[in-house]
């Protein structure tokens, strides 16, 4: 009998975090954490509509140790007060030994019953080619592939894309660049200009945010990720704590007209430290708003010496303010965002990019 015949695919239970963690390390999907990684299932606030839902799915092998394993994340959504019970494929890990059968864990992924919307928003090249293959629907995003920037620190980011494209000696030359950079920017006003609305850095997901999702949601018709303060501290409250997460709110009054999420991390494939806009709401899409949120983010980041601020647009409307504030882009090579619909009419529905309401909060 070959390996591959004793390998069994089963659910996944929370007891499986270590093996998981050290098969995430063994196929450089970086280091788990795994308290994290629990409170994805722990902490939902949503727990109660997704409770014969699985958390994932493992391949073990005959020895009783973990060979693959692809994570299945819980995400409510709503579109026109319609709420839809979404999931979101992620970690999608296999030994090399076991890749044969890696295609078992995306199936169980899609054939999973009581759900409404299967999500996978961060294939990378080669997950990317199983999904069209698997005649996956692409998320109708034009521009996702398109990543935005703005250069918090000229000299870094000057070095950082002299280093990308090999380039010799960009430890010396991102001096000079970062010079030329700089004053390039100050020309083309790029990350740069006036903001208009009363933003401010906050410390915590307050009482305004369940009031701002009401509203919010009554807005343009797209699919979004229920946002409520719950929902926020879930996504992105063990970053927070972590001091890698900061919030900024835009205000009316006493209540909020926008927010922006920005997330602190290294980024090795691009040689910088990054602030990632993870999630930016407007009332009503407001691009006003959603400029002076993005010039804040930029400033933050400057004031905090971090090389640059990154965003995955993720909507049309969104891609006004950005590209008013003059980013630098590049190309990715493949398409990351895909989907599934349960009925025919949900699929019309989602069938244009401005159904969408796309951020990296909808990614794992």
């Amino acid at each position: 009998m070959t390996l591959d015949a004793a390998v069994q695919l089963r659910t996944a239970t929370l007891d499986d975090t270590e093996a998981i963690r050290q098969l995430h390390e063994r196929n450089g999907l970086g280091v788990l954490d795994s308290v994290s990684w629990r409170g994805l299932w722990d902490g939902y606030p949503f727990a109660s509509e997704y409770r014969d839902i699985a958390i994932g799915w493992v391949l073990e092998a005959g020895d009783g140790s973990l060979v693959g394993a692809l994570g299945n994340v819980h995400m409510l959504y709503d579109l026109d007060g319609r709420a839809l019970k979404g999931v979101i494929a992620t970690a999608w890990a296999v030994d090399r030994d076991y890749r044969g059968r890696s295609l078992q864990l995306m199936t169980a992924f899609l054939k999973q019953g009581g759900i409404d919307l299967w999500l996978n928003g961060s294939a990378n090249p080669t997950a990317s080619r199983v999904m069209e293959a698997m005649k996956l629907s692409r998320i109708p995003v034009a521009g996702y592939d398109v990543p935005c920037f703005w250069a918090a620190s000229p000299r870094r980011f000057a070095k950082a894309a002299m280093t990308r494209k090999s380039v010799p000696g960009a430890g010396v030359l991102s001096w000079p660049a970062g010079m030329v950079l700089g004053t390039q920017d100050i020309v083309r006003r790029s990350g740069r200009g006036r903001i208009t609305s009363a933003v401010s850095r906050i410390d915590s997901f307050d009482d305004r945010f369940d009031s701002f999702w009401l509203r919010l949601r009554k807005g343009p018709s797209r699919l979004r990720a229920v946002r409520t303060r719950a929902a926020l501290e879930w996504r992105f409250g063990a970053q927070h704590r972590a001091a890698q997460a900061r919030i900024i709110v835009a205000r009316d009054g006493a209540s909020l007209s926008g927010y922006a999420v920005l997330l602190r991390r290294q980024s090795p494939e691009l040689g910088m430290e990054l602030y990632d806009i993870a999630d930016l709401q407007a009332l009503r899409d407001d691009p006003a708003i959603a400029r002076d949120l993005l010039l804040a983010s930029i400033g933050v980041a400057r004031e905090e010496k971090v090389d640059a601020v990154k965003i995955m647009t993720g909507a049309p409307f969104r891609r006004r303010a950005v590209d008013e504030l003059k980013p630098y882009t590049y190309r990715l090579p493949f398409w990351q965002l895909f989907y599934k619909a349960e009925s025919v009419e949900l699929q019309s529905a989602l069938a244009n990019a401005d159904a969408w309401d796309f951020s990296l909060f909808d990614t794992f």
